[in-house]
């Protein structure tokens, strides 16, 4: 893996769009997994959220990635979003059960509240969290903005998650809310518009960045998190960072872009060659 000292990835590995970007032309949709692998160690996996894949598909993921490669999945909404993290014991089994035949190459289970869970329902997380299985790596993204202003209850979650163990998820929107693309007004409307805090909690933090459309905008969003990784990889952490766009078409050329910004402050490796067609302008 050419990749060192971190996780870096996109949100999936199945967008058609990079066929003859990412992927060379004529890759069929069966390879596109392999072929990801073959450029990036992880991936954002939010299929999970919406539905289970068969067993025998996360088998067949498995064996078409290297060792080093991580699969970060997202609990899925029944549990997040509908319950609520109430009544959910035998959903969080199935989820656990069906990703865990991946083994070693099974990352982080990030579990992503909805903006109405708020301070008042931290009871909630506290007892989810106590009863998750051990033997696994958790992280949280929190989407509420009462946990990210000064006072009891971002101490008091924090507090939580630190004692748990469990990593935090940041999503870092500020560029995409920074476009005022009329195109892009929907894709906006998705995606939460918080303030960005660096903290963390564990040991592998993950970072979610979704930048401006247009490359030369993004840079005072997306630099400082090149040193940012740098510094937690030098403090012995091993951070996750997934590269989102605005269009994920052009999420691997971001991700690109991304790894030689972090080149420049920590030897983390050198990604191959760009696979498929021409590149469009990036966040270089």
């Amino acid at each position: 893996m050419a990749i060192r000292g971190y996780y870096l990835g996109c949100p999936g590995w199945g967008v058609k769009t990079w066929v003859g970007r990412l992927f060379p032309t004529a890759t069929r949709p069966t390879e596109f997994l392999e072929r990801y692998a073959r450029v990036f160690n992880a991936v954002e996996g939010n299929t999970t959220f919406y539905a289970l894949p068969a067993a025998e598909t996360v088998e067949r993921w498995r064996d078409q990635v290297p060792a080093g490669f991580r699969f970060c999945f997202k609990f899925p909404r029944e549990i997040s979003h509908d319950r609520l993290l109430i009544d959910c014991a035998a959903e969080v089994a199935a989820f656990i059960d069906r990703v865990a035949p991946l083994g070693d190459r099974l990352g982080t289970l990030f579990l992503q509240l909805p903006p109405r869970f708020d301070g008042t329902q931290l009871p909630r997380l506290h007892a989810f969290l106590a009863a998750l299985p051990p033997g696994f790596d958790y992280a949280v993204e929190l989407r509420h903005e009462v946990f990210f202003r000064d006072g009891r209850v971002q101490t008091e979650v924090l507090e939580l998650l630190r004692e748990r163990g469990v990593d935090l998820v940041t999503m870092d929107a500020r560029g995409l809310h920074a476009g005022k693309s009329l195109a892009l007004a929907e894709v906006r409307a998705r995606k939460p518009d918080l303030p960005v805090i660096v903290r963390t909690t564990a040991d592998r933090p993950i970072v979610r960045c979704v930048p401006h459309e247009q490359f030369d905008a993004a840079r005072p969003f997306v630099e400082p998190w090149a040193a940012q990784i740098a510094r937690w990889i030098a403090a012995g952490k091993r951070p996750y960072f997934f590269m989102h766009a605005p269009d994920d078409t052009f999420a691997p050329e971001n991700a690109y872009a991304f790894h030689a910004m972090v080149r420049r402050h920590a030897d983390v490796g050198e990604l191959p060659p760009w696979p498929g067609g021409p590149r469009q302008l990036s966040l270089l």
